[in-house]
């Protein structure tokens, strides 16, 4: 009954994020918003023991397109953060700079396989992109926040230490012992319901002062502005590219900013990145039904003789 409880939550993910969400609003939990990183090494760890080597090894035939889907997000949103936090005062301006740095969505995975994309290349980008968070994201979230007193050597550590070692120790343990493949459901659930408790514990504390307002529109406001080079890459990228790149570049991962944003600027700056989690599993959502549709519709067209 537990395993089979573990394969529907996936499945389950958006709403219980919701309930976590409101729940967090009722009975928020300052404990467990001040240990989100810890939170966030069990997801990292699943996520990594979700991750087949041979799938890592096919990704050497499409490098070009892996560093542009790791770096091409970092640069160009960074900067777009910072330009949304201008619109609110702190903490929620911390929040959304936070955002700015993060890796991809882990769930980012499982709806670009709905949407049609490459599930393989999503994959190795999210791997990239963790690491580049873990090492790059602190120094950028200093600078971003003008020199604001954030002790970077040690939250580069600390958060590399959250990201980098149970991501190695999730891919060796998965290289070592193959029979984790068998479970990769399970894991995939407990994956989503880390993600569950990681919302709760970023949105605990948000109801105080009327915050969860603020941080609803810097929320969304980021969603939007995220949306803007997603929507470019598909323009712009060839047609099997388009659903992988636009959900991997739009989806922030939320826990990740929740992490960062609790060890640089304290609990309260991690209120964005729960609020943006919940918002961005719905459009998240929404656009991998979009572009399954448009690339479903999009095939037969294709087949078509030409007159």
């Amino acid at each position: 009954m537990l395993r089979q409880g573990l394969r529907r939550t996936g499945h389950l993910l958006l709403p219980l994020a919701v309930v976590a969400a409101a729940l967090a609003l009722l009975v928020p939990s300052q404990a467990l918003a001040e240990r989100s990183d810890w939170v966030l090494a069990a997801l990292v760890l699943f996520t990594a023991l979700g991750i087949a080597p041979s799938q890592l090894a096919s990704l050497r035939d499409r490098k070009p397109a892996l560093l542009v889907l790791v770096l091409a997000p970092f640069i160009v949103l960074a900067p777009l953060a910072w330009a949304v936090s201008r619109l609110f005062a702190e903490p929620v301006r911390d929040g959304v700079l936070a955002l700015g740095v993060s890796s991809t969505e882990v769930a980012a995975v499982g709806l670009v396989a709905l949407g049609g994309g490459s599930a393989v290349l999503a994959l190795g980008a999210l791997t990239g992109s963790l690491v580049l968070s873990a090492l790059a994201g602190p120094p950028v979230l200093s600078l971003l926040a003008g020199g604001t007193d954030v002790a970077v050597g040690e939250l580069v550590g600390r958060f590399a230490l959250v990201v980098l070692v149970p991501l190695a120790a999730g891919l060796c343990v998965r290289a070592l012992v193959p029979r984790v493949g068998s479970v990769e459901r399970e894991l995939a659930g407990l994956a989503a319901l880390t993600l569950v408790v990681l919302v709760f514990g970023a949105m605990s504390g948000a109801g105080e002062d009327g915050r969860v307002v603020t941080a609803i529109l810097a929320g969304l406001s980021f969603l939007v502005v995220s949306g803007v080079p997603a929507v470019a890459w598909i323009a712009a990228a060839p047609h099997g590219l388009q659903a992988t790149g636009a959900l991997v570049i739009g989806l922030r991962d939320f826990a990740v900013a929740a992490a960062l944003a609790a060890q640089a600027f304290g609990p309260q700056a991690a209120t964005v990145a729960g609020v943006y989690g919940v918002l961005m599993l719905l459009a998240g959502a929404a656009a991998a039904e979009l572009l399954r549709k448009r690339a479903t519709s999009a095939a037969p067209a294709a087949s078509r003789p030409h007159a």
